[in-house]
């Protein structure tokens, strides 16, 4: 088992929102939308076909949930480690930053102000779908050997909830400040950093710590 570091973009939530997240917790879409949560019927929606539509077909109607947009009630959470992909034609490999990927997320493509919540999973490098405590390495491409044109998202998929002790800080990214930086031919720079001195445990506490790519 290993403690892999991931990021979380989140759009559209206010302040208060995020502070209330590193005490309870990022909670899956369907939490959200069924609440109280069917813990019974938790095990039969974690499955192979699930994480499939979450990752290639997140935002179409599912004939299993009336049609809904599947992303309305996936039991799944995204978050991103960053990635590697090989352009075999140039001989060449090209890493994008799992942060760089988590702000167009969290920014909603550089529409709205966002933020980046840095966090840390639990992994096995293999498959472990029906398991909630473990999250899936699905840009592993020796692990998740189907072909999906969001693998360079560098995807590392939660399940049910990211729990408060396991969510490190957020940061804030005003969208103006972010533009300016960009233009600027600047790193984007967060407006405002929060961390979470009550809840987080910290994994170098422990073992087996894996770091997003930088």
């Amino acid at each position: 088992m290993l403690m892999q570091k991931v990021i979380k973009g989140i759009s559209g939530i206010s302040s208060d929102e995020a502070d209330h997240i590193l005490s309870s917790g990022i909670i899956c879409n369907w939490w959200r939308e069924v609440n109280p949560l069917p813990n019974d019927q938790v095990p039969l929606r974690l499955n192979e076909r699930n994480l499939i539509w979450h990752q290639n077909r997140y935002e179409e109607p599912d004939p299993l949930q009336e049609d809904l947009p599947f992303c309305r009630r996936t039991p799944f959470i995204s978050t991103t480690a960053g990635v590697v992909e090989r352009d075999i034609a140039s001989h060449t490999n090209t890493m994008t930053p799992a942060k760089d990927i988590a702000l167009r997320f969290a920014t909603n493509f550089w529409k709205q102000d966002g933020f980046l919540f840095f966090c840390y999973l639990f992994v096995l490098n293999k498959k472990s779908i029906g398991h909630r405590a473990f999250a899936e390495e699905i840009r592993e491409l020796n692990i998740y050997t189907g072909f999906s044109p969001y693998q360079p998202e560098g995807e590392i998929t939660a399940k049910i909830i990211i729990p408060p002790e396991q969510i490190e800080r957020y940061e804030f990214y005003s969208l103006n400040s972010v533009q300016n930086d960009i233009s600027s031919g600047r790193l984007p720079r967060p407006s405002k950093k929060v961390p979470n001195i009550e809840y987080f445990l910290p994994p170098e506490n422990y073992h087996n710590i894996k770091e997003f790519l930088s």
